[in-house]
């Protein structure tokens, strides 16, 4: 195994979720969860999201972690709700479940507090783990009468739009092993470089909908990495959409423009295609790793840095592997 392909096996070690931020981010959504379902007009809740599909990461310090799901509510107590009722809005409902699912939670998280988002409720627990915001996310959801899916709210515009989160997750885990492992590593990978941005220019659906499109099973790690980066590239630059795999949401946007979303994944994908050609070069792959993961880098850097008696620190002591040198300061990174 080359050097490169050890270093992206240590940086897939670097952006794993502190495991009790993992727990609680579990314990969470399933507090939340059970408390929505207390709700009479809540019929059965679901998870969703990076938790469900082992997708999740911390790239960095101070990132927030949370919890994806969803609560499903009784179409019998509510006819008039949605496209397929009488077209009442999510407004009055989803201030409904704000004011039942807040002392619910609070029974266990005496400062938590619970505010609407785009698509439903957001929960802050008010007890960081580890220095981590631990949040949920919980979707209003209602069952589509003759379509695949469901209706969620878009409470910033007052409507109701189709999506499948159930049905995404289902696609991500129902590989064969091989490649539903594939698919998480390279996933998580792609995310990670995505959030050094000061502002992403992806999505998580949208970058999982890609490693679910272009990881292919009996190839490694680094370039499946590179397939998703230069195919995704070259989408954006012909002009073609990302559909929905389940055929239910609109097509899946970069949050930024074509122009710049194309620029990011095209020099990315050339920055690694350089380490791939030269896997043993060892100052080459890590220009390439500060360049791809800089906030990792530096964090790693820094914490090895901050312990006692540390005077310099080496790849080997970074937990990097391959021959042992020193990593050079990390330099800054500015989104192009």
């Amino acid at each position: 195994m080359t050097y490169l392909y050890d270093q992206f096996g240590e940086v897939l070690s670097m952006i794993n979720l502190d495991p009790d931020v993992l727990a609680a981010s579990r314990d969470r959504l399933r507090l939340a969860r059970e408390s929505a379902e207390l709700h009479p007009e809540g019929r059965k809740s679901f998870s969703s999201g990076s938790i469900q599909t082992h997708t999740h990461i911390q790239p960095h310090a101070n990132a927030v972690s949370d919890g994806d799901g969803g609560i499903i509510l009784d179409r019998v107590k509510h006819p008039s709700l949605g496209p397929d009722g009488d077209g009442e809005t999510p407004q009055e409902i989803t201030d409904a479940l704000v004011s039942f699912v807040g002392p619910e939670i609070r029974k266990v998280h005496p400062n938590a507090r619970v505010y609407k988002s785009k698509r439903g409720l957001k929960i802050h627990f008010g007890s960081p783990v580890n220095d981590t915001d631990v949040t949920v996310d919980l979707i209003v959801a209602l069952e589509r009468r003759s379509a695949r899916g469901l209706w969620i709210p878009n409470l910033k515009t007052d409507e109701w739009e189709p999506s499948d989160p159930i049905g995404h997750a289902d696609l991500l885990n129902a590989a064969p092993d091989a490649l539903r492992r594939m698919r998480r590593k390279v996933i998580r990978l792609v995310k990670a470089w995505n959030a050094q941005a000061t502002t992403p220019g992806f999505s998580s659906h949208n970058l999982s909908v890609w490693g679910y499109e272009f990881v292919a099973d009996g190839t490694g790690l680094v370039k499946n990495v590179h397939s998703v980066l230069s195919q995704a590239a070259q989408r954006i630059a012909d002009g073609e959409p990302t559909a929905d795999p389940q055929g239910v949401s609109p097509d899946i946007n970069p949050l930024v423009s074509d122009e710049v979303a194309e620029r990011r994944l095209r020099i990315a994908a050339q920055k690694l295609q350089a380490a791939i050609d030269a896997p043993d070069d060892v100052d080459g792959v890590q220009q390439v790793l500060e360049h791809l993961f800089p906030k990792t880098i530096e964090q790693a850097a820094e914490s090895f840095a901050a312990a006692p008696h540390a005077r310099t620190f080496t790849t080997a002591q970074l937990g990097l592997a391959g021959p042992s040198q020193r990593i050079p300061s990390t330099r800054s990174w500015k989104q192009r």
